[in-house]
């Protein structure tokens, strides 16, 4: 973050919702700001403002322990588990991938991990060849791991939006299939629909020049709308730029709502139905481990010094992460 101009600061905490929503996909063991948020702040903030619970989201196999272990201690998160797409070439060239998508396999037996993901297609920074086979090849071992478990399916999708549909309609998609941060148009919209797959939409719907995004919302059927932070990435208008949190959700409901020509309380009440939907009530199992996931190798897997440095690739992988296609107009780096 050296000799950047972005604001570090986290921004003031929006005006509460009246009727709670979850926040469906956000990464909380990774830091951003001057001054980094521990996973319960986050949460605390979030419960505040009508945030009433999220799904911790795993990139790797560290990050799918830390956010399954996280699930089974705090009872305002649930838990998806899988490898990035951006993960795949290298298990694969060092011959890890298969062991690798048996942890994720053997996690996603855990009674609070309730989707596998995020997992999907990548084709930004990878050329046709190896790198694209084994995200594929990966995908579609997530794809039958989200099926074998009944759990929801968290999807990638960066410059990827006609192999990811193939993919799907080849292999067969779970119940419950998740377009996270939608980033397509009304096209892209009308095949969700038509197949009964969710959008899920992140702070980039608020951007200036996201018309397409709007455009793509007015097209969704409303049972298949889902909202999402992505955090810390993709802060809302009029913080983009700034480090996120579920607690900024506020921020991208109230637009939804006013684009949709809805009131807020309405919206909410149906994103909260539709999160149950995907993903079950967030009491539905107990939460059942001690302690705090926080302190070391020897209670949960992976220390925090370890997560860092997981967080610091993923923060280098999003850097380039800025083509139109995915997400209009990055901000700074970070913005993915």
């Amino acid at each position: 973050m050296e000799g950047t101009t972005r604001d570090l600061s986290y921004p003031p905490s929006p005006e509460a919702l009246t009727v709670a929503v979850y926040d469906n996909h956000t990464h909380l063991e990774i830091a951003d700001g001057e001054n980094p948020l521990h996973y319960r702040e986050h949460l605390d903030r979030a419960s505040a403002v009508g945030v009433r619970g999220v799904v911790q989201v795993g990139t790797d196999v560290l990050t799918s322990r830390w956010s399954a272990a996280v699930a089974a201690r705090e009872p305002r998160v649930l838990a998806a588990v899988a490898l990035h797409p951006n993960e795949a070439p290298a298990l694969a060239e060092s011959g890890e991938l298969d062991a690798a998508l048996a942890v994720i396999d053997e996690l996603a037996a855990q009674p609070r991990v309730v989707a596998i993901g995020e997992t999907g297609l990548d084709f930004f920074r990878t050329e046709p060849g190896p790198g694209r086979d084994a995200q594929l090849a990966a995908f579609e071992a997530h794809i039958a791991i989200a099926k074998k478990h009944g759990l929801a399916l968290q999807i990638h999708d960066r410059d990827a939006h006609d192999d990811i549909v193939a993919t799907l309609l080849r292999v067969g998609a779970p119940e419950r299939t998740v377009f996270h941060c939608f980033s397509g148009d009304a096209a892209l919209a009308r095949v969700l629909a038509d197949n009964g797959w969710y959008a899920s939409f992140a702070g980039t719907v608020t951007f200036k020049n996201a018309a397409g995004l709007r455009e793509a919302l007015e097209v969704m059927p409303r049972q298949l709308v889902l909202v999402e932070t992505d955090a810390p990435f993709l802060t809302p208008h009029p913080f983009r730029g700034r480090p996120n949190g579920p607690y900024l959700m506020p921020h991208t409901v109230r637009a939804m709502a006013e684009h949709l020509g809805t009131d807020v309380p309405t919206l909410c009440a149906l994103i909260a139905s539709n999160s149950e939907q995907v993903y079950g009530t967030w009491d539905a199992e107990p939460v059942t481990a001690p302690g705090d996931p926080w302190a070391g190798p020897d209670e949960v897997p992976g220390s925090p010094s370890e997560l860092a440095a997981a967080a610091q690739v993923a923060a280098l992988d999003a850097a380039d992460e800025g083509s139109p296609d995915h997400h209009p107009g990055p901000d700074y780096p970070g913005e993915r």
